[in-house]
């Protein structure tokens, strides 16, 4: 089974002769030989025996999550989202979705909030 790098923008698909992985203070890893990012490697090796390395599972891919804060003509803020889903393979995302209004908002840092709990609730609900 490859590696893949957990940078969201990078996302590589790495054979295991393309990484090099080290033992540091937090564990064994990787360093994408593409982005340099580092990705948390498990060792399941019997102890005292070789060591077996594989990327933990992660019950949620990098999503790509954009929340901003528009200013509307009565001084207000509407929240806005754009969202892009991981597909488990590299650089490769779903279609973005867009919200240009989710609600209007006295103050920026409320609507950016919403947004990105409108964003969570989103995801949550498609897995």
């Amino acid at each position: 089974m490859p590696f893949i790098c957990e940078n969201v923008e990078c996302r590589a698909v790495l054979a295991r002769g393309q990484v090099r992985s080290r033992h540091e203070d937090g564990g064994w890893c990787f360093y994408c030989p593409d982005c340099n990012t580092r990705s948390e490697l498990n060792d399941i090796g019997v102890p005292g025996g070789p060591v077996a390395l594989v990327q933990p599972e992660r019950s949620d891919l990098p999503h790509k999550v954009i929340a901003t804060a528009r200013v509307v003509e009565d001084g207000r803020y509407a929240a806005q989202l754009r969202v892009q889903r991981a597909l488990g393979m590299k650089g490769t995302y779903a279609a973005e979705e867009h919200w240009d209004q989710l609600g209007v908002f006295v103050d920026a840092e409320e609507a950016v909030a919403h947004a990105k709990s409108f964003a969570r609730d989103l995801l949550q609900r498609a897995t």
